[in-house]
């Protein structure tokens, strides 16, 4: 008898555990680093710390700060690249994991944390551009449903819907208003003209659905709505103004090239910054801007090579005079940030050092 309990059990459970291979199992994020990078870089900061709390630093330990900044330095650039390629790629919550983990490794790194920070705002505001469209598009559904409803009350009368429905829908406006009016605010205070003003114009719709209405909110609303109006026409009226004129794109045009030729990039960028704003659809740009761009990646790359050979020579002030130079041509260089600020805290550790009783720096 126990027996056939046991199997009558069983049969009864048996339907069930496909059900239960189904379910999601929890899986472990994908590792951002090789552990075994994470584990060196550690280290490494860890012997670096040790090696500037010494008095006295051998020859051979100076040596040795170089090669760890380096390698540190090489650490953190690689890091950056990499959250920057997520970030592109739209896998914002990697390039973050990135970071997390370069950070936690270098909690200290001057270049990380600002590199960190600048990524972060980006996606607040990607977040907050992504919720806004969620919200208007739901706001759009609701207006359709509107619209659903009124042919529903020329077929069947003006009861087709039941009281609780009719609650539950004007319920939904009204949340949807108060939502779209706020991030219409925020998207005002961003200078996002156009993205507010779509907001706005459903939010006025859907007000329109509200039996409650309140005449603040509508003056609030049309405040707003007439705010980003005067915005985006204001706009349009200037890039009317800053319409190209033939004889002054052929000018920028002569005149960048002439840089160009000469190997001047600091007036080659003044030359393509203008003709962008002054003739943004001129055939000759785009070529004009992949030379100006392949001119610069060449002088960047020379610069940094020479640079880096200066600096493992120990010629570190001269590295980052060669870095600098070229820095101003390419300023947002996140590579030649980095080189120059790892290469200036060398140089404070190396005077602190030289600076230290018994020094024989």
């Amino acid at each position: 008898m126990p027996n056939r309990c046991l199997a009558l059990l069983w049969f009864l459970l048996l339907p069930l555990l496909p059900a239960c291979s189904l379910l999601p199992t929890q899986q472990q994020a994908p590792e951002v680093f090789p552990a075994d990078t994470l584990q060196q870089a550690r280290q490494q900061s860890a012997e670096l710390g040790r090696l500037r709390k010494l008095d006295t630093a051998t020859p051979a330990q100076q040596q040795q700060i170089k090669q760890l900044d380096s390698s540190l330095q090489q650490f953190e650039q690689n890091a950056i690249r990499t959250a920057s390629r997520l970030e592109k790629q739209g896998d914002w919550y990697d390039a973050a994991q990135v970071f997390q983990a370069a950070t936690g490794v270098l909690p200290d790194s001057r270049t990380l944390n600002k590199a960190q920070q600048q990524f972060l705002q980006r996606r607040q505001l990607r977040e907050e551009r992504v919720r806004m469209e969620l919200a208007i598009h739901r706001g759009e559904q609701l207006l359709h449903n509107a619209e659903a409803y009124q042919r529903l009350r020329q077929l069947k009368g003006p009861d087709v819907l039941s009281w609780l429905e009719q609650k539950n829908f004007q319920r939904k406006c009204s949340n949807s208003v108060k939502a779209l009016q706020h991030h219409a605010q925020q998207a005002l205070q961003r200078e996002n003209y156009a993205l507010a003003q779509r907001a706005l114009k459903v939010t006025r719709k859907l007000y329109n659905h509200d039996p409650q209405q309140d005449e603040e909110q509508r003056k609030a609303i049309d405040h707003d709505l007439a705010l980003a109006n005067h915005r985006l026409r204001h706009s349009k009226r200037q890039t009317v103004r800053r319409a190209p004129k033939k004889k002054d794109s052929k000018r920028y045009i002569a005149e960048l090239q002439q840089a160009l030729k000469a190997g001047d990039l600091q007036s080659a960028r003044q030359h393509l910054s203008r003709l962008r704003q002054e003739s943004p659809q001129d055939p000759h740009l785009q070529p004009l801007q992949s030379r100006f761009q392949a001119q610069l990646s060449t002088r960047v790359k020379i610069a940094i090579k020479r640079g880096n050979e200066l600096y493992s020579k120990g010629k570190i002030q001269q590295a980052v005079g060669v870095w600098r130079e070229v820095q101003a041509l390419d300023p947002d260089n996140v590579e030649l940030e980095t080189n120059i600020a790892r290469a200036e805290k060398v140089l404070e550790n190396l005077k602190a050092l030289s600076a230290s009783p018994g020094s024989e720096l």
